[in-house]
This record gives C-alpha cells, sequence and structure tokens, in this order.
C-alpha cells in the first residue's frame, strides 16, 4: 500500500543533450528501442491510498487498451533510460510492452455508518479514472475511463464476503402469555402474528477496503409476513390451511410495543377461521398450528458512495408450533 504521491511525477530526469546530432552534420536517427515488459494498474482509494496490481484479466478493459498484446510506444524528446535500464536519446522511437494505468482517486462525500441514507448516485455511474503512461510515468500517453464492473475490480466479487459480515438478529416469533394459560391457541379466537420487536433493526455489513473501492451492504428490515401451517386434530376434522399471512407491508413503518412488533391491538372476540386481516389468523378447529416469521430486507451495496440495490433478502425464525383446542366454558358464581 502507497500514498498516491506518484501519479504525474517523472521518474527520469530530463538531459537536453542529443547523440543524434554529430560534429560532422546530421546523423541519421538511430532504431527504435524495443523494451519487454507487463501490463500494470495502480487503483486508489478516495483516500488516495493505492494498491499495485500485475494480475490482469483477458476481459479487462486494461488488457485491451490500445490494442490486444500491443506494445505502446513513444518519441524521446530527452536522452534517458528505460525501466529496464537501457538508453536512449532524444528524438529516439520507444516501444514497450509495458502499459501503466495510475488512477485519479475519486471524491465522495462523508457519511455516517449508515451513508445517511444519501447517494452519489447507481454504481453504473462510478466510472474510474486513469492515466495511461508508457514503459515509466515519465512519459504520460493517454487517459482511460473504465466501467465500474470491469473484470479488474468489479464489486460484485466481494459480495459474498459482504453478506458473511452482516449480522442480522433472527425473528422469534411472539408468544401471547394467555396462550399459555389457555394451553395453546383457541378455535375461532384469533391469533395476533407478531415478533420480538429487537429483530426489526438495519444491519451495515464492515467495510471492506478493496482494489479502490470501499465497499460496504445494508440490509433494511421493508416487510413482514407469516408462514402458517395447520394441521387439524384428525378426531376432531377442519379444515387444514397452509399459507402466507402478509403482516407489515413493503415500506409500511410498523409501530411496536413493549413486547412485540406489530403492536398487538384490540382483538376480535371471535371471527371466521383463515385470514382476518394483516398480522391476524383464526384457526378453524383443534389440532397444531406452526407459525415461521419471515422479515424481507432491502439490500443495498454502497461501492465509494455509490449505490446499486440487490435482491431483497428473506430472514426466516425458527418455526414455532402452538396446539389448537376448544375453549372451554366454565361457570361463575355472582
Amino acid at each position: 500500500m502507497k500514498r498516491l504521491t506518484w501519479l504525474m511525477a517523472a521518474t527520469l530526469a530530463v538531459s537536453p543533450g542529443n547523440a543524434n546530432a554529430g560534429e560532422g552534420g546530421t546523423q541519421p536517427p538511430l532504431p527504435p528501442i524495443h523494451v519487454p515488459g507487463a501490463r500494470s494498474v495502480y487503483t486508489a482509494s478516495p483516500e488516495g491510498v493505492i494498491n499495485h496490481l500485475t494480475s490482469i484479466p483477458s476481459s479487462s478493459a486494461f488488457a485491451r487498451h490500445g490494442g490486444r498484446n500491443t506494445p505502446c510506444s513513444f518519441t524521446a524528446t530527452y536522452d534517458g533510460r528505460t525501466h529496464t535500464g537501457t538508453a536512449f536519446v532524444a528524438g529516439q522511437q520507444v516501444i514497450s510492452d509495458q502499459w501503466i494505468f495510475g488512477e485519479v482517486p475519486m471524491a465522495i462525500g462523508a457519511t455516517d455508518g449508515f451513508h445517511n441514507n444519501v447517494s452519489s448516485g447507481p454504481l453504473s455511474a462510478a466510472v474510474r479514472q486513469f492515466f495511461v503512461y508508457c514503459d515509466t510515468t515519465a512519459h504520460p500517453v493517454g487517459f482511460a475511463i473504465v466501467a465500474p464492473t470491469d473484470s479488474l475490480f468489479n464489486p460484485h466479487q466481494r459480495l459474498t464476503t459482504l453478506y458473511n459480515t452482516l449480522q442480522l438478529q433472527r425473528p422469534i416469533v411472539y408468544r401471547n402469555p394467555v396462550v399459555d394459560i389457555w394451553g395453546g391457541l383457541v378455535t375461532r379466537y384469533p391469533a395476533w402474528l407478531a415478533i420480538d420487536p429487537a429483530a426489526w433493526a438495519p444491519d451495515q455489513s464492515n467495510t471492506e477496503h478493496w482494489r479502490g473501492w470501499n465497499l460496504s451492504l445494508t440490509a433494511t428490515p421493508v416487510a413482514l409476513a407469516f408462514q402458517v401451517r395447520f394441521t387439524p386434530d384428525p378426531a376432531q376434522p377442519s379444515p387444514p390451511f397452509n399459507g402466507i399471512v402478509s403482516c407489515v407491508a413493503a415500506g409500511a413503518a410498523p409501530v411496536a410495543d413493549a413486547r412485540s412488533l406489530p403492536a398487538m391491538p384490540t382483538l376480535p372476540t371471535q371471527a371466521t377461521p383463515g385470514i382476518n386481516g394483516p398480522c391476524m389468523w383464526t384457526p378453524a378447529g383443534p389440532g397444531t398450528v406452526t407459525v415461521e416469521a419471515r422479515i424481507t430486507y432491502r439490500v443495498t451495496l454502497w461501492a465509494n458512495g455509490f449505490t446499486e440495490q440487490q435482491p431483497d433478502y428473506v430472514w426466516t425464525s425458527a418455526p414455532t408450533t402452538f396446539a389448537v383446542g376448544e375453549l372451554s366454558a366454565v361457570n361463575v358464581n355472582d
């Protein structure tokens, strides 16, 4: 890792001499010099820290710039030496296999841990810019604008690593204390489906500094639903149920209380079996029901302040099973 102090800096001293001019008159020009070498790319982070990359995929724009397997060239304006130490004189052509690409650091705005939700634009707009040199950085020969998804530094290559550093809290299906008092859910009485409020929280991956990128993922909960599977008691048959009960619609802002998200409203005394609205389900008869919470997260890739939406990610709870029975009538003395 080096600081970006080498860009545009000459590495060879200028000498005013001209070996082609002799005392007896003008000599014929010297033949071109052909210098072996390899392509090098110096990527720069927004902070100016650089990495030297020499393993360049054949599909990369850096491998094709100027023509695949084509050398660069320049005509010397002073006497000097190539990167291999071969001497050249002013007016002599130098042909070199050594292309050098030096990145101009990308400027990005200051952001907090969750980026202030302010994007510099889509990732596709985050083009990378490079000065192009021949043989040494003393010989600029052009400028290159490279797509952010170039195979040398495509940030999608780091997605798995970034996902592995997310620390999402697994949801827990809310268990109403009255359920344990009754011994389970009650036939034809609506059940409130909710989760532990702590699980409804955004998370950010570690920030990875890779090939000129500052990369991270943010995962933001945007929807909640429940997979409900009801198996009736064969001795007391009723319709089975296996379906999704929507709870928090995409983009809604749920309100929690100290015990559940969403907070439990006043439920009707009885309801028609099946789905009775958001977060509410009523068993048709005795049996068992398994409930699994499903939080959907919107996932955003951040790369030097630019963003790209990734496919939604669904994180599920452990299945929670409840017994379902009839409510027994009791006599109460006045």
